[in-house]
C-alpha cells in the first residue's frame, strides 16, 4: 500500500514521519527548501511523542512523479488546493481514498467536487505541530488524534482498515459515524482560538485564563455553533462548553496554526476560515455581532501580509 501525502508541514510531515518510521510506502508532494531538505536530510520529527529521522523518502514537487497512490492524505493551506489539485488528480486513481486534513469546513466539499465523490472521506485531525525548520517538524502536548468518517454519514470497512494503518504506525486514529457534525465541531474551537490568540497575541494558556479574552472566545464560539445549527449541523446546546473543556486540557503555550500565521506576518487561512464565516452567516441570516468586530481588525494584517507575498513573488519572477 503507497500512502500519498499533499504537504508536508506540521500536520503532513508528522504523519510521514510516523508511517515512514513504521515500513510504511510513503510519497511525498512538498515543494521549496522543504523539498531540497527532504531529499538532502530526510524528515526529522521532534516531540512528545519521541525524536527520530527517516531518510530515503520519495519526495517530489509533482504528482505524475510520485504516482498513483491507494490512500492520500491532504495537509495543505486550504489557500493552496487550487494549485495543488493538478498534482492530486496525477497521484488519484479510481480507488484512491482521499483524506482532507486541512482546517476547516469545506475543504472535502471542494476535494469531492474535483476528485470525484466516491474518491473523497471526511478527515479532521488535532495534534499541535509545526514546521520549525525545513525538513524539521515539531509538536507539543499528548493529543494526537486523526478521525475519519464517510462524508455522507457511516464507517465503512475501508476506514477500518486505515484506522488499523494508522494505529500500526503508533497514530490514534478513531472512526466517526457523523463527520461533517465532529469537523464543525473542531472549527468551533479552532476559528475563534485563532482569532481570539491572533488579536490578543498569546498562546492558549494565557487567553483562556483570563476572564475577558475567555469570554470573547466563548462568544466567538457561541457564533459559530448558531452558523453551524442553521446549517442543519446537529451541535447540541452543550457544544461550546464541551469544546472549553477540550481546551482547558491543551498545553499552555500551544497557538493555532492559523494565529501563528497572521502574528508572523504571512499569508493565513483567515480569508477562507474568518472572512468565509462570516459570509456564510450573512447568507444564512445568522447574526455574528463579535466577528463582525473582530474579522475587519484581523482583515487589515491578512492583506497587508498577502500584499507582501504577491509583491515578494512579483520580484522573484522580474
Amino acid at each position: 500500500m503507497r500512502i500519498g501525502i499533499v504537504g508536508t508541514g506540521g500536520v503532513g510531515g508528522l504523519i510521514a514521519a510516523f508511517l515512514a518510521k513504521n515500513g510504511i510506502d510513503v510519497a511525498l508532494l512538498a515543494r521549496g527548501a522543504h523539498l531540497d531538505a527532504l531529499r538532502s536530510r530526510g524528515l526529522r520529527f521532534e516531540g512528545a511523542l519521541g525524536e527520530f529521522s527517516v531518510h530515503n523518502v520519495p519526495a517530489s514537487d509533482r504528482g505524475s512523479e510520485l504516482g498513483i497512490c491507494d490512500v492520500i492524505f491532504v495537509a495543505v493551506k486550504t489557500f493552496h488546493l487550487e494549485e495543488t489539485m493538478p498534482h492530486l488528480r496525477a497521484m488519484v486513481g479510481p480507488d484512491t481514498v482521499v483524506v482532507p486534513l486541512l482546517n476547516g469546513i469545506v475543504a472535502d466539499e471542494i476535494l469531492a467536487a474535483e476528485l470525484g465523490e466516491q474518491n473523497v472521506v471526511g478527515g479532521s485531525i488535532y495534534v499541535n505541530s509545526w514546521a520549525d525548520a525545513p525538513g524539521v517538524i515539531k509538536q507539543i502536548g499528548s493529543l494526537v488524534r486523526l478521525v475519519m468518517g464517510e462524508r455522507r454519514g457511516g464507517i465503512s470497512p475501508r476506514l477500518h482498515l486505515l484506522k488499523d494503518l494508522l494505529v500500526s504506525a503508533g497514530i490514534s486514529g478513531e472512526l466517526e459515524a457523523d463527520i461533517v457534525k465532529r469537523n464543525w465541531e473542531k472549527f468551533l474551537g479552532f476559528e475563534p482560538m485563532a482569532v481570539v490568540g491572533a488579536l490578543s497575541r498569546s498562546s492558549i494558556g494565557t487567553f483562556r485564563a483570563q476572564a475577558g479574552t475567555r469570554a470573547v472566545l466563548m462568544a466567538l464560539m457561541e457564533e459559530v455553533a448558531a452558523i453551524g445549527r442553521r446549517k442543519g449541523v446537529a451541535l447540541g446546546e452543550d457544544a461550546v462548553e464541551r469544546r472549553m473543556a477540550i481546551i482547558d486540557g491543551l498545553a499552555h503555550e500551544a497557538t493555532i496554526s492559523m494565529q501563528r500565521d497572521i502574528m508572523s506576518g504571512r499569508p493565513s487561512e483567515f480569508m477562507e476560515q474568518s472572512v468565509g464565516l462570516v459570509s456564510l452567516a450573512k447568507s444564512l441570516a445568522v447574526e455574528t455581532p463579535l466577528h463582525d468586530i473582530c474579522v475587519p481588525i484581523l482583515l487589515l494584517q491578512e492583506q497587508a501580509a498577502r500584499a507582501r507575498r504577491l509583491g515578494a513573488d512579483w520580484a522573484g519572477a522580474s
